[in-house]
């Protein structure tokens, strides 16, 4: 049964930490809360006959220059390269200046973390605007008892942890 899963999608959108962190980008044409809206509304998760797991995957970029204007354009052919490597149902969402979050539905954490662990050697390769990144990622797992907020915080402190460790 796909409904726990679209509920947990639907209290994503509507947590006060989502609707802090995710803004609209026309010029990075990253997916907007309407995106994960449409996706948790949208007919082909209806028809599922069993429940599937949803991951998720925070990237944290950090480029070899610090020049706003060419920042924003690295990020741009960035995320338009990690576009071609998702599925059209999963769901990239700027996070903040320097993360994107990436929902995974129907995606076991091997495959999350295979997922990212390509992406990151994809973005890691390539030189966007003249410029190289490092690409740092968090992965996790919705649990039965997550809230949105607990989701997100934990794929943070994950993210953090390991840019600690």
């Amino acid at each position: 049964m796909v409904g726990k899963k679209m509920f947990f999608l639907k209290a994503l959108l509507r947590s006060e930490k989502l609707r802090d962190q995710v803004s609209f980008d026309d010029f990075l044409a990253t997916y907007t809360k309407e995106k994960l809206a449409a996706f948790a509304n949208s007919d082909i998760h209806n028809d599922r006959e069993g429940e599937k797991e949803l991951s998720g995957i925070l990237f944290k970029v950090e480029w070899n220059r610090d020049d706003p204007f060419f920042v924003r354009e690295a990020n741009e052919k960035m995320v338009e390269s990690i576009g071609f490597e998702t599925r059209e149902h999963d769901v990239l969402v700027k996070w903040n200046e320097n993360e994107f979050l990436l929902i995974l539905p129907e995606c076991s954490l091997e495959s999350a973390n295979k997922i990212a662990h390509l992406i990151k050697s994809i973005v890691v390769s390539k030189t966007f605007v003249n410029m190289r990144a490092t690409l740092e990622y968090a992965t996790t797992l919705q649990e039965d008892d997550d809230t949105p907020d607990s989701f997100t915080s934990r794929l943070e402190r994950l993210l953090h942890k390991e840019k600690a460790a």
